[in-house]
């Protein structure tokens, strides 16, 4: 969690500074680009594939989700959040399904993976509702699931709830603190509270 905590800080500082030295030019030119048709569905399959492929790529996830918001507004923004964070949710159960544990292992690692399986023993498939906003350890407790062989209908049910909770989160948060493209500032700090948040609820549910 350390090593995210650093990578989010430095890549949020490398993005973050050269915006608000020439923000005000890129909000416009975002909107520019935005308003020409065909421009707001191309940004939402290309979030989609981004937070589908987290599973098996490095993807900042956080920072795609916050930004789907950001750029496409609260409603489309959401919807494509949790359609990429469902499919790459399915996409990492088939993976531990059809692979099992060292699969899973080699994707997310011993250390994560071991994790997740004391807090599955400890609270069941609810762990994939726990982990669902936190760095690798939302791809290991759907790797694990599918390992453990949860049942798929049961899965489905867990993970769409809480992908939908999460991506009206970021909706949420969107709205209240600048709807669309007010501030390329707004998604990083967005893809930073989330997730930190969600570490939060998980580090006082192994502490139980």
């Amino acid at each position: 969690m350390l090593g995210w905590g650093l990578f989010a800080l430095a890549l949020g500082a490398l993005i973050v500074v050269p915006f608000l030295l020439w923000e005000e030019a890129l909000v416009e030119q975002s909107r520019v680009w935005l308003a020409v048709p065909g421009a707001r569905a191309l940004v939402a399959v290309a979030c989609v594939a981004l937070l589908a492929s987290d599973i098996a790529l490095p993807v900042p996830s956080s920072f795609v989700a916050a930004g789907a918001v950001a750029s496409l507004g609260p409603f489309l923004g959401a919807a494509t959040v949790w359609v990429g964070l469902s499919l790459g949710a399915a996409l990492g159960y088939a993976i531990g399904r059809g692979g099992g544990r060292p699969v899973a292992a080699r994707l997310v690692g011993d250390g994560e993976l071991a994790r997740a399986e004391r807090l599955m023993e400890r609270y069941g498939a609810a762990v994939l509702v726990v982990c669902r906003g936190v760095p690798v350890l939302a791809e290991a407790s759907v790797l694990l699931a599918g390992a453990a062989r949860l049942g798929i209908l049961r899965f489905a049910a867990v993970t769409g709830a809480s992908n939908l909770g999460l991506a009206l989160a970021y909706a949420l948060l969107s709205r209240a603190f600048g709807g669309e493209v007010v501030s390329f500032v707004l998604p990083f700090a967005l893809g930073i509270l989330v997730p930190a948040l969600a570490i939060g609820v998980v580090q006082l549910a192994e502490r139980r």
